[in-house]
């Protein structure tokens, strides 16, 4: 078996000195367009906006924004500048806009005045917020509670303008006090909070200043591009159109950008009050830990020590906030939910993320620490086209949910799974990937291979207790969203990675190539491919040196997709273990310099990772690249350079990992906060959004109309038919608005037993009575029991050209309470600006 093994390394080694003649790019390069088009964009210098770097690189939310509609248009910009401070510049530029010299600025504003200025675009392209601000280490006993009176000490700009008008709207809707503290700048307002002398500062969402950050967000506003009256009208419906395809493509690029230069993520860990104080009386806190559930918690064998990913992380999060815990070994996991049921322990490492297991076992989940793919692990010499009918070994306490073939031999841990298939007494089983890895750097199961699989990956969380206040899982939660990506990994690489003790005797028996830890399988093809490129180009000792640095520092780097680059050469070698780029897992080497050409917009693609990899700089990037597999991927470049004895970059290492998950995950919880938990209506704060969006798309002449709707008397169908009755009927009167209204109509529910429908423009008055009169008599489908129907009281307002959200619902509100002292089962539609008083009962 360890010949045939030889022979497979030499044959592949073979196969990629035939690969590395061949030409493949890391990315496809798609045609050019046949002609492009230069606008001219106003560029005044706004910090993270349009700004420009130290070396005069073009960078922030319009500059990238436009580089975006550039690809869907095919435009190119000549960025107009010009001296000044912001005011001088902004001014000036917007004149220029009017009289046609600069064909686009962006991050405008509306209002009526400007509006007879400029013609805006049909789109927002962002939308700035009026914010109050805290230093990023304080703060955190501000709290709004609208029923009790407080004072806020505001520093502010200016005590006028826009911003202080709308702070005090809001501080009169909340029931706050503002005393406000005038500063000459920001820097003046940012001591006023160092100093003590202000709680917050009033700042807008696009003003980006170091070291604060919100607690406090209201008054959104959205921002334009605009173009001269008398521009080109294709300009406009080309921006338009480009804009509405870039939303469709991303819905999130906004958000994405918006994170990106005003909402940096930060990783600053601060306790408030309420969580100090739990830590002073919180005492040792009891963690259950399983025996045998290695790499994330299982008992050393020398030592007798408890170890682990769950472990080290603990360790971590007691350094970091002072908690204190105490580990209790348990063989199963039914002993450690009964031990957390009797209240022996109050908490679990290791603990599956699964919602149906925690609730079970009446516990409560921290967000997952670890996310690791499932994987079928089974003897080298089986394929996996050959498990039909085959053992199954799997743990009875799995949460393992995927497909499967073959017969379930139940056994009482993974730990047994795995060493079944070692026997042979059983054919293959299913892991986590990090567990499979553990395994298989363990001399004894090297005859073991492992086989990716697509199933949902397991998840690791932390398991609490229950407790009244939640003090302890939020600050469990804290410390994982804080947690440093690399010193995760790091601690998951010394729990997977074995010391072994090599002596000769084994040395010559098992294996002639140095078993080293980082990697597993795959990892040993790249060493053994290092090793021949070494064999032949050995040279002075110095340069051996340097050979030694690089491999060193790239064994430190956790395994997915590998690379290593020449700067001199422009070469890469990629090892593709997730197969994005059509590789199948295989070494492919490239040459990047081939790029170098390509100015054509499609090419960005391919620049960008060539920028990453020339900057000679170590760092962390998120980019979205078309792959060669066909498919736009979401990528996370890791990049270490090594430099010569002179600080000349040499070398750069790293990693590529695919991350489409996690941004689908993010995408899926943003749209999770937009919907009622119930209903699966958009909420309250979400439909008044979206009716905001809409309200400034009136054109004059244009109709619009907001139904508020009641359940009549829903407090006595609870009262009489239970509660659980009355939630099935807001749910069917949820599916009825959906099915009566168009799909571009804005339904949701604020809360209660109340409803909301916006239609963004209405045919006329008498279409709309009917169309009421009609979901009144509808809603009597709903029956209760024979004798009682659900009936149903809306107040609707006609929305105008110019008119605001609060103003609407005011009116729709009071048409509702007139629908209701009418006598309910009825609507009634409030007048408006020469529109008769129109009412009728179902």
């Amino acid at each position: 078996m360890r010949q045939q093994r030889r022979s497979k390394i030499q044959a592949v080694c073979l196969l990629l000195v035939l690969l590395l003649q061949l030409w493949g790019g890391l990315f496809p390069v798609m045609a050019s367009p046949e002609e492009s088009r230069t606008i001219r964009v106003a560029y005044p210098i706004q910090k993270n906006i349009t700004d420009v770097d130290e070396n005069g690189k073009y960078f922030g939310y319009t500059y990238e924004y436009l580089e975006e509609i550039a690809q869907y248009t095919g435009w190119n910009y000549e960025f107009v500048q010009i001296p000044g401070s912001v005011d001088e510049q902004l001014s000036t530029l917007m004149k220029m806009v009017q009289g046609g010299e600069v064909d686009l600025m962006g991050a405008m504003l509306y209002s009526e005045d400007l509006g007879k200025q400029f013609d805006y675009s049909g789109y927002s392209y962002g939308t700035s917020e009026t914010v109050l601000q805290v230093l990023n280490e304080g703060g955190h006993n501000i709290i709004v509670d609208s029923q009790k009176e407080q004072t806020l000490r505001v520093a502010v700009y200016s005590t006028s303008g826009r911003m202080v008008r709308e702070l005090y709207e809001y501080c009169e809707m909340n029931l706050i006090t503002p005393e406000l503290i005038e500063c000459g700048s920001n820097e003046e307002m940012i001591r006023a909070l160092e100093e003590g002398r202000a709680d917050v500062l009033l700042n807008t969402s696009m003003n980006y200043l170091e070291n604060v950050r919100p607690v406090i967000r209201f008054a959104p506003k959205p921002f334009y591009f605009v173009t001269s009256k008398n521009s080109d009208s294709d300009l406009i419906a080309e921006l338009n159109e480009a804009i509405v395809s870039v939303t469709e493509a991303d819905p999130y690029f906004q958000t994405t950008l918006n994170e990106k230069y005003f909402a940096p993520a930060s990783r600053t860990f601060v306790l408030s009050d309420k969580e100090e104080a739990y830590i002073e009386q919180a005492g040792v806190l009891r963690v259950g830990v399983m025996s045998s559930q290695p790499p994330f918690q299982y008992k050393d064998e020398k030592t007798g020590a408890l170890k682990g990913i769950g472990v080290d992380l603990l360790r971590d999060i007691s350094k970091t906030t002072g908690l204190q815990f105490a580990m209790v070994e348990a063989s199963s996991w039914e002993e450690l939910y009964t031990k957390a049921k009797n209240g022996q322990v109050d908490l679990i490492a290791g603990m599956p993320y699964d919602y149906t297991t925690a609730r079970e076992r009446d516990l409560a989940m921290s967000r997952p620490y670890l996310s690791s793919p499932y994987t079928l692990l089974m003897h080298e010499e089986m394929s996996e086209d050959s498990i039909q009918g085959k053992r199954l070994a799997l743990s009875r306490t799995s949460t393992y949910d995927g497909y499967f073939v073959g017969t379930a031999v139940p056994y009482d841990s993974v730990d047994a799974c795995i060493r079944a298939v070692n026997r042979r007494e059983a054919d293959y089983t299913y892991v986590d990937t990090y567990t499979a890895q553990y395994y298989l750097n363990l001399p004894s199961f090297e005859e073991l291979k492992m086989v990716p699989q697509t199933y949902t990956s397991y998840r690791i969380c932390f398991g609490v207790v229950k407790q009244r206040d939640h003090i302890l899982l939020g600050l469990l939660n804290k410390s994982v969203l804080s947690m440093d990506s690399d010193d995760l990994q790091s601690v998951i690489y010394q729990n997977i990675v074995h010391k072994v003790d090599f002596s000769v005797e084994y040395f010559i028996q098992k294996n002639p190539i140095p078993v080293l830890a980082a990697a597993g399988c795959v990892f040993l093809l790249v060493v053994a491919l290092l090793v021949v490129i070494l064999l032949q180009r050995i040279r002075a000792g110095k340069a051996i040196s340097l050979e030694l640095q690089k491999h060193v520092r790239l064994y430190s780097i956790t395994n997915d997709s590998f690379f290593e680059y020449d700067f001199k050469k422009k070469r890469l070698i990629l090892k593709d273990a997730n197969g994005v780029n059509g590789n199948g897992g295989e070494i492919v080497r490239y040459d990047l310099s081939r790029f170098l050409g390509k100015d054509s917009p499609e090419g960005k693609s391919q620049r960008l990772f060539l920028e990453i990899l020339d900057s000679a700089q170590n760092h962390v990037q998120e980019i979205y690249v078309y792959c060669r597999d066909g498919k736009w991927h979401w990528i996370r470049v890791t990049v270490e350079t090594i430099c010569d004895s002179a600080g000349v970059p040499v070398y750069a290492i790293g990693k590529i990992s695919v991350i489409d998950e996690e941004k689908s995950e993010k995408e899926s919880l943003r749209e999770q906060a937009q919907r009622d938990s119930m209903t699966h209506l958009y909420n309250s704060e979400t439909s008044k959004r979206l009716i905001e969006e809409h309200l400034p798309k009136l054109q004059p002449g244009e109709v619009g109309a907001l139904l508020l709707l009641d359940v009549d008397l829903f407090k006595s169908i609870n009262d009489t038919y239970g509660h659980m009755c009355g939630d099935e009927t807001l749910k069917a009167v949820a599916r009825l608005l959906e099915s009566s209204f168009r799909d571009g109509d804005v339904i949701g529910r604020p809360g209660g037993d109340e409803f909301l429908v916006y239609l963004p423009r209405i045919q006329d008055i008498p279409a709309l009575t009917k169309k009421c009169a009609g979901l009144c008599e509808t809603v009597h489908q709903i029956r209760l029991d024979a004798a009682r129907v659900v009936t149903i009281s809306v107040g609707v307002a006609l929305s105008y050209p110019g008119m605001d959200y609060e103003e609407l619902y005011r009116q729709a509100d009071r048409a509702l309470y007139s629908a209701k002292e009418g006598g309910r089962d009825r609507f009634e539609i409030a007048p408006a600006d020469q529109m008769h008083r129109q009412s009728g009962n179902s």
